[in-house]
C-alpha cells in the first residue's frame, strides 16, 4: 500500500512539474519538396515575377522573413492557430550524477515504471489547442513572440542558417538554429519563440504543490532542432502559413521529501515538443450589396 501510495504521489508530482514547463516548427526536410508544393510546381504556368526579389544568403533571406512576419502583427490578416505540446520519449527518473547510467538505481524503478504511462495522461487535456483570430483582430497575443508588437527580432548572428526557395508563386522559407547547451544563449530563441523565464517556473504555482514531496532545486535545458518554416505568397508578400518547432531536453535537480523523502536527490528528465502552426487569410468577404445582386424585372 505504501509503495503504490509513493508512486501515485510521484506521479503527481512529475504531472505539476511538466505543466509548470508545457506552460513555458515542419519534419519535413530541407530540400525536399512536399507534395503541395509539387501541386504548385506542375500548376504553375510560367514564371511571374516576384513582388520582392530576395537573395539566397542567410542574411537576405532572414531580413526578407522578419519584414513578413511583423508585418502580420501590423496588417492583422485573419489568422487561424493550433498550438501542439508532445513528450515524445518515456520521462526518466534517476539518482542524481547517474544521468548517464545504463541502468536506473533499483529503489526508482516504480517510478519509472509507472511514468512510462504519465505522458500520455499529462497531455491529454493539453496537448493540442487551436482557435481563430478575425481579420483586423489582435493577434499579439496569439503569434508568437506573444505579447509583443513583433513577431521576429532575429539576426543572422543568432540562426544557424536560412533557406529560402521558390515554388510556383510561392516562396518556401527556413529558418534554422544551432543546438544550444544548457541554458547557453537561449535569449536566442526568445527572438521569435516564446521562453518561459526559470525564477517564473521555480516560483510557480505547480512547483509549490510539489514542495512537500519532491523540491525543486533548478534545472537546465537544452535545445535541439529549433527550427522555423514559412509560406509567402512571393506576388504579394503575404505570409499564408508560419510553423515554429521548438525541442526540450529538461533536466530537473529535485530532492524527495515528505513521503518520498527516501528518493534523496534525484533527476527528472524529460523531452519536450512544442509546435505553434498560423495559417493566415488576407482578404476578408464582405456581404455582398442587394444592389449587385438584384436584377431587372
Amino acid at each position: 500500500m505504501k509503495r503504490i501510495l509513493t508512486v501515485l504521489v510521484s506521479l503527481l508530482v512529475i504531472s505539476a512539474m511538466l505543466l509548470s514547463f508545457a506552460a513555458c516548427g515542419s519534419d519535413k526536410k530541407d530540400g525536399e519538396v512536399t507534395e503541395t508544393e509539387s501541386q504548385f510546381v506542375t500548376d504553375a504556368v510560367e514564371p511571374t515575377e516576384s513582388a520582392t526579389p530576395v537573395g539566397h544568403s542567410s542574411e537576405a533571406v532572414l531580413d526578407y522573413f522578419n519584414s513578413i512576419v511583423n508585418g502580420v502583427k501590423v496588417q492583422k490578416p485573419a489568422l487561424s492557430y493550433r498550438f501542439e505540446i508532445n513528450v515524445p520519449d518515456d520521462i526518466t527518473v534517476t539518482k542524481k550524477g547517474a544521468e548517464d547510467a545504463e541502468e536506473v538505481d533499483e529503489s526508482l524503478t516504480a517510478i519509472n515504471d509507472a511514468a512510462k504511462g504519465i505522458k500520455d495522461l499529462f497531455l491529454k487535456n493539453i496537448k493540442e489547442k487551436s482557435g481563430d483570430v478575425p481579420f483586423g483582430g489582435d493577434n499579439t497575443e496569439y503569434l508568437l513572440v506573444k505579447g509583443e508588437s513583433w513577431a521576429s527580432s532575429l539576426t543572422v548572428n543568432d540562426i544557424d542558417y536560412a533557406t529560402i526557395k521558390e515554388v510556383g508563386d510561392y516562396y518556401y522559407i527556413t529558418i534554422a538554429f544551432a543546438d544550444i547547451a544548457e541554458d547557453e544563449n537561449a535569449d536566442v530563441l526568445a527572438k521569435a519563440f516564446d521562453l518561459r523565464d526559470k525564477e517564473d517556473v521555480l516560483a510557480s504555482p505547480e512547483i509549490a504543490k510539489t514542495a512537500d514531496y519532491l523540491k525543486l532545486n533548478d534545472y537546465t535545458v537544452s535545445y535541439t532542432d529549433c527550427k522555423i518554416t514559412a509560406r509567402v505568397n512571393r506576388l504579394t508578400d503575404e505570409v499564408e502559413n508560419i510553423n515554429y518547432r521548438k525541442n526540450a531536453v529538461v533536466v530537473a535537480d529535485m530532492t524527495g521529501a515528505g513521503t518520498l523523502e527516501s528518493y534523496g536527490d534525484v533527476s527528472v528528465i524529460f523531452n519536450l515538443e512544442d509546435v505553434a502552426d498560423y495559417n493566415m487569410t488576407w482578404t476578408t468577404e464582405l456581404p455582398t450589396s442587394p444592389l449587385e445582386t438584384s436584377t431587372e424585372a
